[in-house]
């Protein structure tokens, strides 16, 4: 009789430690959360920063051979890629689909490099109908160093989001950026966290 009080106290004891056990990995779990910043485009040292952009001349396009500019009646998208890029060729279904949902966004694809490798990617992604060009200068004016890259600019030539840009999260992150004032998430975040009042996690 006396070792199964004792078997049960043992059983108790065992419980209660790991409750308290359970419950310190759940704390944790969520002081980690809140440490955790959402992943958004990443923007280099070197990108251009939020400004009024120039008008630039026209641009031909390649699968159709249109000129155009890149001020618009309509806020763009700037999708920087590289045939020899993987990750940029697996973000092209992602910026389809974006331009299919947006009511008042042009997309263009803009690169540089051989012509033949840029017919060969149009043909292969099957953008025949998109907005392809092929303009270093534009790369250039961007300040675009690594790639994949968007830019997200407004009809008015006003550069509103960027950074570089690995998953279909990232391409949503510019747009979410563009609403919240900032030119990317880690700028909005940091600028949060500086504000009077509002404090981090320690």
């Amino acid at each position: 009789m006396q070792a199964l009080i004792i078997s049960n106290i043992l059983l108790w004891l065992l419980l209660i430690a790991s409750s308290l056990v359970l419950l310190g990995l759940i704390r944790q779990i969520g002081v980690l959360h809140s440490r955790i910043a959402p992943a958004g485009a990443l923007c280099s040292t070197r990108a251009l920063k939020l400004a009024k952009q120039p008008r630039r001349s026209q641009l031909q396009t390649v699968s159709d051979a249109r000129s155009i500019s890149l001020c618009r009646e309509r806020s763009t998208l700037l999708f920087f890629l590289s045939p020899t890029c993987p990750i940029c060729k697996s973000l092209i279904p992602a910026i389809k689909a974006i331009s299919r949902s947006a009511n008042d966004l042009d997309v263009v694809y803009v690169s540089d490099g051989d012509a033949l490798e840029h017919d060969k990617l149009i043909s292969q992604a099957g953008l025949e109908k998109s907005t392809y060009i092929v303009s270093p200068e534009v790369g250039m004016t961007y300040q675009i160093g690594k790639l994949p890259y968007a830019v997200l600019i407004d009809k008015a030539g006003t550069l509103k989001a960027k950074g570089l840009v690995n998953s279909r999260e990232h391409l949503d992150s510019l747009f979410e950026t563009e609403l919240l004032g900032s030119s990317t998430l880690q700028d909005y975040i940091k600028a949060q966290s500086e504000s009077p009042g509002i404090h981090t996690p320690s």
